[in-house]
């Protein structure tokens, strides 16, 4: 597909109402346009704008001043042919140049509160039947009373809009808002509901499902009143459970952070504002604050990015589950923040700090609350144009490490770690350099101690896999021989890859290869970008879709796949957290719905009739 052909699929893509082949296409676009892309975050942005504004109604008495009036009575003529307002009409809109609306975008007569997925509210017109005596005057004044409906309209959703941006949050700085009853309202789960649940987002709603499938329905987990963005996240399991209790989430009327337990209740507003009122937020300042809710490993801090005053710089924020109270990160360098990673032990966080094009790297200490500067400069000099692409921590937490790439999308020039340490000055380790497609980082990988995965880059191509030894002085190994490697992703345990080779049309043959032994075994062909493979955290398992059935490997049997009964176009795959051989699966066409899956039986059990485009999460009640 070019650029053009993508462009007039994008709304639809967004809105996921592609068919799987179009979907597949546009994915496999943008994985290297940057214009499309761009493109693309305009319109989640929008989305986003358009999602915090209220309902407006234009007062129904609007439509009788208008059509009852002696001007428009003595024009139209129909004075004489009745006395009931009733029976008027109003005159017909001349005909428009074809929109690239989708159906589910809001309309221009009135804009709804986010994105819907039915059709948008409609004004019924009808063509009056006027005297042959009037002419082509006549019409055109018909007309213009009528675009002065829709301009009248267009004033009340401004004002609307204006009331919105200079309102504040209803929800009471902190407290806990009374759980509503009924399921379009937030309130307690449905009987049987502890131990372990998925959650899903659809419709701006939070979603959750009892991990057997013996509820009729799923339980609404956020109020009716807010609309939960794309991103939202889970706190870490605390050992012996398998899942954490939960969930952060900004509501995007609002732009305030929700803090809500996983079974339902408690649904907490951080009072920190995240825009200010009144003033559009920049595109890429959003996009950094929607994609900045990160938990500490022990679940009681989330980070979070925001720009209360609307400076276009965005500041670094901790909110702590125990007390209640938001505290600014202070800095030691001037610009934007971005990307906040938590250390292992929760005891430090590593974020960026960007000021014209010149990005820092930062740690912050939680417990003497102190910022040091691990590195600088990234975007001049020999890096000029470049930036940080990759930000993590190593997972030893006696010796703490940062680790990070640096380049641009496709060409990654240079990965480095620094070891830090109180009152150290020890400069970052160059461990690579040249010129890489992807290079990917692993805290699990090399037995626990964290390595890095890179796929070289040949004449502008994708090609092999080589592993990196970072723990004895950057010992390559290559994995891949003769592949053009366009997706590769770690298994949760740090001992395989598996990634796509040659991928077309958003699809690709699917292989594991063993990061110890270097054996590379082809799994199946056609197999989908989008939904990736998804690895079981409790098992060597992994999942993936052909477009028109799922298919299961194992590590340990990779050459020899077996596929589910299950037949259609996955949008989501999830492994349960809790069993080895539990899988959810959200399907698009075919069998439509969410549908819990015993892979070692081949057994189905829909959950769900409407399905889910988003990720699943698990949580476990508290």
């Amino acid at each position: 597909m070019n650029c053009e052909q993508v462009e007039e699929l994008l709304s639809a893509y967004l809105d996921n109402m592609l068919a799987p082949e179009e979907r597949r296409a546009v994915a496999v676009h943008l994985q290297t346009c940057r214009s499309c892309n761009e493109t693309l975050a305009d319109y989640r942005h929008n989305d986003a704008l358009l999602a915090r504004l209220p309902q407006v109604h234009p007062d129904a008495s609007l439509r009788e001043r208008i059509f009852s009036s002696p001007e428009f009575l003595e024009l139209s003529g129909t004075a004489q042919e009745s006395d009931s307002p009733a029976e008027w009409t109003v005159p017909k809109l001349p005909a428009r140049s074809p929109r690239r609306d989708t159906p589910g975008r809001p309309h221009l007569v009135a804009i709804p509160g986010g994105r819907s997925t039915g059709p948008g509210p409609t004004l019924k017109i009808e063509t009056p039947k006027l005297p042959q005596r009037r002419g082509r005057g006549l019409r055109v004044m018909l007309l213009a009373i009528a675009a002065l409906l829709v301009v009248a309209i267009g004033i009340g959703a401004l004002a609307g809009f204006t009331g919105l941006l200079h309102s504040s949050p209803t929800a009471n700085n902190g407290g806990i808002t009374p759980p509503a009853a009924g399921p379009q309202g937030q309130g307690p789960l449905s009987a049987g509901s502890n131990g372990i649940r998925y959650v899903f987002l659809r419709g701006g709603a939070l979603w959750s499902e009892l991990s057997d499938g013996s509820a009729t329905q799923p339980d609404r987990l956020t109020p009716a009143t807010v609309t939960v963005s794309d991103q939202w996240a889970v706190s870490p399991p605390l050992p012996p459970r398998k899942a954490g209790d939960m969930l952060a989430y900004i509501d995007l009327q609002k732009a305030y952070i929700h803090i809500i337990r996983s079974d339902g209740l408690e649904d907490t507003l951080v009072n920190q504002p995240l825009l200010k009122a009144g003033v559009l937020p920049d595109t890429g300042t959003w996009a950094n604050i929607l994609n900045s809710l990160t938990w500490s490993p022990d679940g009681n801090q989330l980070a979070f990015l925001a720009d209360p005053n609307n400076t276009g710089q965005t500041h670094l924020y901790l909110y702590s589950k125990i007390t209640g109270k938001v505290t600014q990160v202070p800095l030691t360098a001037q610009g934007s923040v971005s990307h906040p990673v938590w250390s292992p032990d929760g005891a430090r966080l590593a974020f960026e700090v960007s000021k014209q094009g010149i990005t820092s790297i930062l740690d912050y200490n939680t417990q003497n609350h102190g910022a040091l500067t691990v590195a600088s400069g990234i975007g001049s000099g020999t890096t000029a144009g470049e930036s940080v692409l990759t930000l993590d921590w190593s997972p030893d937490v006696d010796l703490p490490a940062i680790t990070w790439s640096v380049g641009n999308v496709g060409h990654v020039r240079s990965v480095w770690v620094h070891h830090v340490f109180i009152n150290s000055n020890e400069a970052a380790q160059e461990i690579l350099n040249g010129d890489y497609a992807q290079a990917i980082y692993s805290r699990n990988g090399h037995g626990g101690a964290g390595s890095w995965l890179v796929i070289t880059s040949i004449a502008g191509r994708a090609g092999d896999i080589w592993y990196i030894d970072i723990t004895s002085g950057a010992i390559f190994t290559q994995l891949t021989r003769g592949h053009q490697v366009n997706f590769a992703e770690w298994s949760p345990d740090g001992t395989s890859i598996g990634y796509l080779d040659t991928l077309s049309e958003g699809v690709g043959t699917f292989h594991i290869v063993n990061v110890d032994t270097a054996v590379d075994t082809s799994v199946a062909s056609g197999v989908t970008y989008n939904p990736a493979p998804a690895w079981s955290l409790v098992s060597p398992q992994v999942a993936f879709s052909t477009g028109t059935s799922i298919g299961i490997a194992s590590t340990q049997a990779a050459a020899s796949p077996h596929y589910l009964t299950l037949k259609g176009a996955a949008s989501a795959l999830a492994w349960s957290v809790a069993s080895p051989d539990q899988l959810v699966a959200g399907m698009n066409d075919g069998q439509q719905g969410i549908f819990l899956v015993d892979t070692q039986h081949d057994h189905a059990v829909q959950a769900d009739k409407l399905g889910t485009g988003g990720p699943i999460l698990w949580t476990m009640i508290p």
